[in-house]
């Protein structure tokens, strides 16, 4: 797992599995357009994750010709948001498969994982998951970006989220 990052005015992003804080859905929405486009650039199928994704707001051609998904963490990781790694690990490989299978080279995941960390259950369940995620994306072609909104996650799960993305540096 790659370090925490700190990415407010880069124009480029870095690759593998990558934490984020962001301030509000219009700046998580503004900023993961690069990241999204890098992938783009790689031919990976691109994926946005949040509460509210607005898929309105995403370039319809994409989403005509399966090039980006657009989903809800609910749909993504279930509607009480405490995460299954097992059943994770399985809805991320069936997303590779479909997309290599597809003629994409992988897939770049930008997921609002605020509401999973909401709670000492669903924050030490997501724990949990990122570790798994992370042995997951060294054997799988998938870049992902955990982002968390800093307006509603207090400064001890931060903390933790942040601990989760150090581990292995």
């Amino acid at each position: 797992m790659q370090p925490w990052q700190d990415v407010g005015g880069s124009d480029r992003w870095p690759t593998g599995h990558l934490g984020w804080v962001f301030t509000g859905s219009a700046e998580f929405e503004g900023r993961i357009g690069s990241f999204l486009a890098e992938g783009a650039a790689r031919h990976e199928r691109l994926m946005v994750v949040a509460d509210d994704p607005s898929p309105h707001l995403w370039p319809r051609a994409l989403l005509d010709r399966g090039a980006l998904v657009v989903a809800s963490t609910a749909e993504v990781y279930g509607p009480d948001r405490t995460v299954d790694p097992i059943a994770q690990r399985i809805t991320f490989e069936d997303a590779v498969a479909q997309a290599t299978s597809s003629g994409f080279t992988g897939i770049r995941v930008a997921a609002d994982n605020t509401s999973l960390t909401l709670g000492v259950e669903r924050l030490a369940a997501w724990v949990r998951w990122e570790d798994e995620a992370d042995h997951l994306m060294q054997v799988l072609p998938i870049t992902g970006l955990c982002a968390f909104d800093r307006t509603r996650v207090d400064a001890e799960t931060l903390a933790a989220v942040e601990d989760a993305h150090r581990i292995g540096v």
